[in-house]
């Protein structure tokens, strides 16, 4: 069966070329980087290459950027990196985060942090007086961590000025720094990335959400110094050790290249997606305050909705039979059955349009007439559920 590919949030579909290169690239520069002989010279500086080709899109220096596995490992470098600190501190992170980031937060926990989740607003995002709030109330923040773009909702959170926000509290507060992490793995590709401009000290990045392979990442550090808990052979300047992969490098910079800035088909694929939604009868919209007015704050290929009291897992099953593939959330949390995704939890989503929570996101090769198939789809969906959960209510 042909399948319509509305999951892009989850993973994108690779780049041909850019596998096809990577492939390539593989067998050409298959010496070890650390090598002083001419073929570890030439993975080398092919390496570099990538590195300075990603520096230069996102805005920083080459050396304030490691590759590694992916976003998790590259946010558990923050994290974990923490836990060298003599005293354990506060941690303030956004209550919608990524699995990554919250479990992450639960092994400082175990080492003696304080961890103080912030709920964003009703409408997904996290408002710097909020923050500001925070900072006030805790005693020994050491670290703040907020996503860029939020995975389920498509929130943009307002990071440049949360930043802002943790500077000033700095200066007013004497005391040791705030380190403050953002999870961009949702943001590269849907808004526009800047290092130098949002002024944040480390952030994650995986090549796989942006049409690069899977398996390869960056971590962003500010400082060129950072060093991250696990030693090793002192590869990626001592914050990732491990024998480099190269190709995979490449690949990401070549993937950041064609696909790291937002794409006009998805802003307007997804503007109208949202305004066909909002015409739908008992359909809401997650969060319930989205609309085409407040749409600057989103971006506009994840839309999450729900219909009530349609179960999400029913309506995507019965969707993916005719050949949409969606989920109802974060593909990292679709395993824990029964329970009802945190970040809706955080935003005090009903319960019964958090249970019916399906998202589709959308990418650059999504077209109009797939969208269109969709919503033929979806209405004939809710019809047959409608009409079943009316039979087993008489």
């Amino acid at each position: 069966m042909f399948m319509t590919y509305l999951d892009w949030a989850a993973t994108a579909p690779p780049d041909s070329n850019i596998i096809q290169d990577m492939a390539l690239a593989a067998v050409k520069y298959f010496g070890n980087p650390s090598s002083s002989y001419p073929a570890g010279k030439l993975a080398r500086k092919a390496l570099e290459n990538a590195r300075e080709q990603c520096a230069t899109i996102l805005s920083c220096k080459p050396q304030q950027l490691a590759f590694t596995s992916g976003g998790s490992e590259s946010n558990a470098i923050a994290f974990l990196s923490r836990l060298s600190l003599r005293e354990p501190g506060t941690l303030i992170f956004g209550g919608a985060e990524h699995p990554s980031v919250s479990e992450a937060a639960k092994i400082l926990e175990q080492g003696g942090w304080k961890l103080l989740p912030l709920p964003p607003e009703k409408d997904g995002r996290i408002s710097p007086d909020k923050l500001k709030a925070a900072l006030e109330r805790q005693h020994n923040v050491r670290m703040v961590s907020i996503m860029g773009v939020n995975n389920e909702t498509g929130a943009i959170q307002p990071i440049k000025e949360l930043v802002e926000m943790v500077r000033s509290h700095e200066k007013n507060h004497p005391g040791p720094p705030i380190l403050f992490h953002a999870d961009l793995v949702q943001a590269v590709g849907k808004i526009t990335v800047n290092l130098q401009e949002l002024g944040v000290d480390t952030a994650a990045f995986s090549a796989h959400k942006f049409r690069g392979p899977r398996g390869i990442g960056l971590f962003y550090h500010r400082n060129p110094q950072f060093e991250g808990l696990v030693k090793g052979g002192g590869q990626e300047h001592g914050v990732r050790p491990g024998t480099e992969n190269v190709a995979g490098a490449m690949a990401l910079a070549s993937a950041l290249e064609q696909y790291g800035m937002p794409h006009s088909q998805i802003q307007k694929n997804g503007n109208w997606l949202l305004e066909q939604l909002l015409q739908i009868p008992q359909l809401q919209m997650v969060p319930q305050t989205r609309d085409l007015e407040s749409d600057g704050h989103y971006v506009p290929g994840i839309l999450a909705f729900s219909i009530p009291p349609i179960p999400g897992e029913v309506l995507a099953r019965v969707l993916a039979d005719q050949g949409f593939a969606l989920s109802t959330g974060s593909a990292c949390s679709s395993n824990r059955k029964g329970k009802l995704p945190r970040s809706l939890m955080a935003m005090q989503v009903p319960h019964d349009v958090a249970a019916g929570m399906i998202r589709v996101s959308l990418g650059p090769t999504t077209e109009r007439h797939e969208l269109e198939a969709f919503l033929t789809a979806l209405e004939s969906a809710v019809k047959a559920l409608s009409r079943v959960a009316q039979g087993q209510r008489r």
